[in-house]
């Protein structure tokens, strides 16, 4: 591929009258977009912007609904050259601040919204002190609305052609407020390049994208990378397949699909949420790329996922799984794992399954000790930093973490190439486990435990638990081997009847296996703890919260007990 916009605009010419993207609508059907009709509206959309904000380049918060709407104006974006920030639509709360943050740190020309979302825009926008909005907020589908009051921005010293991001990916900012990573078009087509040698993405693939359009893996992953391939994509909205997982695989049936996937929890819910009958007549052999990511996945999710719809025709080969993150664009590992037999896992690794590396993949990735700085050897757990045309190039704002982060120097070596993912891992026989986040871990006499594998543990003793929803921490960052853990019920689960009884066994199995003496156990209903815009359990900010005494109402161990949720 040559530059991101030529690759965009060869690729809308190839697909000029056959359909390039179907998007599912649950109460009005699908509509095809071919070719044309993106350019079009692109075209408009940006003759549209020149009128009202000028030349530019200019930076675009994009708080837009999936659909054809977020589409058209990300294809405006990358083909005028402009950066695009894409966030989550407002749902109020700790958003607000979040957005206000984001708006402001990128240096925002204008917030797009829908004339639907604009009220609630402004209102996250316009903080106690402000009498106006932090940002010009502007509705796309009101075009006779010309926002006349907006100035025209200058053009930017830095306005030649790839010296500015095409995308700001904000992380989920489980840990503190959100970064923004600054992708660039040669890493959007890097990553893309390695996607496709990895799982054979071409222009055959049929993708199904139901992941939030918002965030790398359903933004690069399920709409840039089948679109920069050559492939074809159907786009259904998140909120569909969160409300019946049922309808995910019914896309991929009705459209013979051959690539889509999700994080763990999706694969946990079609096996706890679909019913047998859901499932008459289902057809899932086109389904050869199944990819499962974006956390720790279970030990035995997948195979389960396998046993349970075999008889529908998923191939068994086609589910793995792989690893990544916003700061390498999206992709870093992960590969099919056809004809293998997986091997027994290292030690501390039994909670997980491993992504398969390839050659090229391997020859990026490197566990490292954290606080040396030193390679381990294979078998030996450390931090996952990775390196490759991928990386993306820095952070927003944060000159001195951007350092630290995007340009680490392994000991011996000269040059600071690496990226610290700040996620915990083993290579084992080219596999790679990933166990979970380095601030995500529990100190027990100078062992360090990561959070999901002692959650793992808790949660396998009592089928109502959830382990894709729970949080273990430290109280005390200086008092090693105690620890808390709060554990949500899984969907449609009653409380245990004897809740201090699982609680007071969770107890003993974590003192047996660790030594760490859980202080306090609580059993939550579904939704309690809080999460990222991605749905992540933010354990750090559950953590700073009950150091701090400010443990929300709702994490009374009484809410417990009140029956099914």
């Amino acid at each position: 591929m040559s530059s991101l916009p030529d690759a965009v605009q060869e690729r809308l010419l190839e697909r000029y009258d056959t359909p390039l993207i179907t998007v599912l609508q649950r109460s009005a059907g699908s509509r095809n977009l071919c070719g044309h009709d993106l350019q079009e509206v692109a075209a408009s959309l940006l003759t549209q912007w020149r009128s009202w904000f000028g030349t530019g380049p200019h930076t675009f918060v994009l708080a837009l609904p999936p659909g054809e709407i977020f589409l058209s104006a990300l294809l405006a974006g990358l083909l005028g050259g402009h950066t695009i920030v894409p966030v989550a639509p407002p749902r109020g709360g700790s958003q607000s601040s979040h957005l206000r943050h984001i708006v402001q740190d990128c240096g925002a020309t204008a917030v797009l919204c829908t004339q639907v979302l604009r009220p609630a825009l402004v209102r996250c926008l316009t903080s106690d002190d402000l009498a106006a909005p932090v940002c010009p907020v502007v509705s796309l589908d009101e075009p006779s609305q010309a926002p006349a009051s907006i100035a025209a921005v200058p053009p930017e010293a830095d306005a030649a052609a790839g010296s500015r991001p095409a995308i700001i990916q904000y992380t989920s900012g489980s840990t503190r407020r959100p970064k923004g990573v600054r992708i660039f078009g040669e890493q959007i087509i890097a990553n893309c390049d390695l996607v496709a040698r990895s799982w054979d993405m071409n222009a055959s693939t049929r993708f199904v994208n139901w992941l939030p359009h918002y965030h790398d893996m359903g933004l690069m992953g399920g709409i840039l990378y089948p679109l920069l391939t050559g492939g074809y994509s159907v786009q259904m909205s998140p909120l569909d397949v969160v409300r019946r997982p049922a309808s995910w695989l019914w896309a991929i049936s009705d459209h013979q699909a051959t690539f889509s996937g999700g994080p763990a929890f999706a694969f946990a819910d079609c096996l706890r949420r679909i019913r047998s009958e859901d499932c008459d007549g289902l057809d899932l052999s086109s389904w050869s790329r199944a990819f499962c990511g974006a956390e720790p996945i279970p030990a035995g999710l997948l195979p389960t996922f396998r046993t349970r719809f075999a008889s529908h025709g998923l191939p068994p080969e086609s589910v793995f799984g792989c690893y990544g993150m916003a700061e390498i664009t999206l992709f870093a590992a992960g590969a099919p794992e056809t004809g293998k037999t997986l091997p027994s896992p290292p030690p501390g690794c039994s909670a997980v399954h491993p992504c398969l590396l390839t050659d090229t993949t391997r020859a990026d990735i490197r566990i490292v000790d954290p606080e040396r700085w030193t390679i381990m050897p294979d078998g030996l757990p450390g931090e996952i930093w990775l390196r490759g045309p991928s990386k993306g190039k820095g952070y927003v704002n944060l000159p001195e973490e951007s350092a630290m982060t995007f340009e680490a120097a392994v000991v011996g070596e000269e040059k600071g190439e690496w990226l610290r993912t700040g996620d915990l891992g083993v290579i084992s026989d080219d596999l790679l486990y990933v166990t979970g986040r380095s601030k995500d871990t529990l100190i027990a006499y100078g062992r360090k435990v990561s959070a999901p594998e002692l959650e793992w543990l808790a949660a396998s003793l009592d089928d109502a638990l959830n382990p894709l929803a729970a949080a273990a921490f430290m109280p005390d960052q200086t008092a090693s081997g105690t620890g808390v853990l709060f554990v949500e019920l899984k969907p449609g689960r009653s409380a245990p009847e004897r809740p201090a009884t699982v609680c007071a066994a969770i107890e003993r199995a974590v003192m047996g296996e660790w030594g760490i003496r859980l202080q306090d156990v609580r059993i939550l209903p579904r939704g309690k703890l809080e999460r990222t815009s991605s749905g992540k359990i933010r354990r750090q900010a559950i953590a700073d919260a009950y150091r701090g005494g400010r443990i929300p109402q709702a994490y009374d161990e009484a809410a417990a007990t009140a029956g099914p949720l």
